[in-house]
């Protein structure tokens, strides 16, 4: 069947735009979009509070699949998010119903089960199902946190028959892409667009503190380097280490722990409920992601309302494309050096303004040149 408008460009995501990192993301684009005919957003609705909300809801899961199937048929280009939450099933009818799709690629899934390419016992990323089958996961017990399908099973043959095209967020996430299907493979980079990461005129002023205060910017599971943040706070029991989250949701991903040091201040709170004033008035923000992470909304904002961000730094994650003099490392295999570089830091003024002023100059370069996401995701495709 051929499409009604070859022009069109129909997105679909399991995620609808909502307070999450994906749901920020479709919230924006939708916003870019507006009334503009020539794209088409199908996701999933947010459950919300309420008889009328919940019915909606759960009219919009029945109603999915079939609007789904109907808007991608119609479609001049398609482009998938975050497959996982619409299920093998339903994306193996989008992919192979058509001579060609696209996928944004937002997490490892394309060659990780865990789609955090993370073990919970190690630091670094894990990259053993790079490049093969991925029996390492079998060994590793690794499981598909969404209970969505071996993805890994199918995507190798439609990536390389080129019915599945890639977009990659950044430049080492596209590295990764190729190190796993292809050394010659076309991967189009379209950078991530996070609202809010224009850096202030002026950033605001740090109270005086008896006791420096360090603030987590993230989820408080392993891939995102929360285990670090601990360390850390035991190591350097003079600081103040500020966690968004609840001990509870904590011990949801970690199970039972020792007693959590006392300089570690656990409040729930997210970037519209508080953790936005958070990240402007501390001392330094902690973002040390410990899987291949492409560009996180966490570090954007971070660096452009604080400007001194503590990072893992490695050659698979998006973190070593920010330079060098821009970001602080954490380095989860040398707490003893990280610590040491922390209390230094804190202790040079000038060494604080300058990484500052390094990182404004980054984030609003990256700011101004990926303004128009919408726009790069359909030069991507062919449709400019």
């Amino acid at each position: 069947m051929h499409p009604e408008d070859p022009k069109k460009l129909t997105i679909i995501s399991g995620i609808g735009p909502d307070a999450s990192g994906t749901g920020t993301l479709m919230r924006g684009l939708v916003e870019e979009a507006g009334d503009d005919p020539s794209t088409c957003f199908v996701h999933k609705t947010s459950r919300g509070r309420g008889p009328l909300n919940q019915a909606r809801h759960l009219l919009g899961r029945m109603t999915f699949p079939w609007m789904v199937r109907r808007a991608s048929r119609n479609a001049g280009e398609v482009v998938i998010f975050h497959p996982q939450t619409l299920g093998l099933p339903l994306f193996r009818q989008i992919v192979e119903a058509r001579a060609r799709s696209w996928i944004y690629v937002l997490d490892s899934s394309p060659f990780c089960v865990r789609s955090y390419n993370c073990l919970p016992a190690e630091s670094a990323p894990c990259l053993r199902c790079l490049g093969n089958d991925g029996s390492a996961a079998r060994h590793h017990g690794c499981e598909n946190f969404f209970r969505s399908g071996p993805f890994q099973d199918y995507m190798p043959a439609w990536v390389r028959s080129g019915r599945l095209k890639l977009i990659a967020q950044c430049q080492s996430q596209a590295a990764l892409l190729r190190a796993h299907f292809g050394r010659d493979l076309p991967v189009a980079v379209v950078p991530l667009a996070v609202p809010d990461i224009m850096p202030p005129p002026v950033w605001a002023t740090r109270p005086a503190r008896e006791r420096p205060l360090a603030v987590y910017h993230g989820a408080v599971n392993h891939a995102k380097g929360i285990a670090h943040v601990i360390s850390l706070a035991r190591a350097m029991k003079e600081w103040d280490f500020l966690v968004p989250a609840s001990i509870p949701e904590l011990l949801h991903h970690f199970g039972p722990l020792d007693q959590p040091p006392p300089n570690l201040i656990f409040t729930p709170m997210s970037w519209g409920s508080g953790l936005a004033e958070q990240v402007q008035l501390a001392d330094i923000v902690l973002c040390p992601s410990s899987w291949s992470a492409p560009v996180e909304g966490a570090v954007l904002k971070s660096l452009a309302h604080n400007g001194l961000v503590g990072l893992y730094v490695h050659e698979t994650s998006f973190a070593s494309e920010i330079p060098a003099d821009a970001r602080v490392c954490i380095d989860p295999k040398d707490m003893e050096r990280t610590v040491a570089t922390l209390r230094r830091l804190l202790k040079n003024p000038a060494e604080m303004e300058a990484m500052r002023a390094a990182a404004r100059q980054f984030i609003t370069r990256y700011a101004v040149d990926n303004r128009s996401m919408l726009g790069s995701l359909r030069s991507a495709c062919g449709l400019a």
